[in-house]
């Protein structure tokens, strides 16, 4: 779940709020609030309650977006195809939104049958980009430095 250390991470020190003020209202210091926000420390590790309060305090729903992809890829059971397969398959799927428009605005009229048609290309461009995502994060890391 390296992505939900990387929210942890980014929360913590990319908010407008700096790190020091994030762990006095918490009540922590700040070294310990660094230690648990480091994805390198493995025996230090925030709360569910910490987490929620971070985000609460820093207006920052990183850690809550990491969560939700992670568990809608635990009740996806569809297979995971490769990172680079993805990108190609949201990009294509991209330029079939685009070409959609394109050709429905070409005469200046704008159809029932062609809104349903760019309304299913864009449909299937949300799916490429939530198989896109789920690759991400299921993509072996190589080479990671989180600093």
């Amino acid at each position: 779940m390296d992505h939900i250390d990387t929210a942890i991470y980014a929360t913590v020190h990319d908010s407008n709020i700096s790190a020091r003020l994030i762990a006095q209202h918490l009540g922590n210091s700040h070294q310990v609030l660094i230690n648990k926000a480091n994805p390198q420390n493995d025996t230090h590790k925030l709360s569910l309650r910490e987490a929620l309060a971070i985000q609460l305090i820093t207006g920052n729903r990183r850690i809550y977006e990491a969560m939700g992809t992670e568990l809608d890829l635990l009740k996806d059971n569809s297979p995971s195809t490769n990172l680079l397969e993805s990108v190609l398959r949201a990009t294509a799927e991209h330029g079939d939104v685009v070409r959609a428009i394109q050709n429905s605005l070409n005469d200046g009229i704008f159809t029932l049958r062609e809104r349903e048609k760019c309304q299913q290309e864009v449909n299937e461009a949300i799916s490429a980009l939530e198989a896109l995502r789920k690759a991400i994060v299921t993509e072996p890391l190589r080479g990671v430095c989180h600093g």
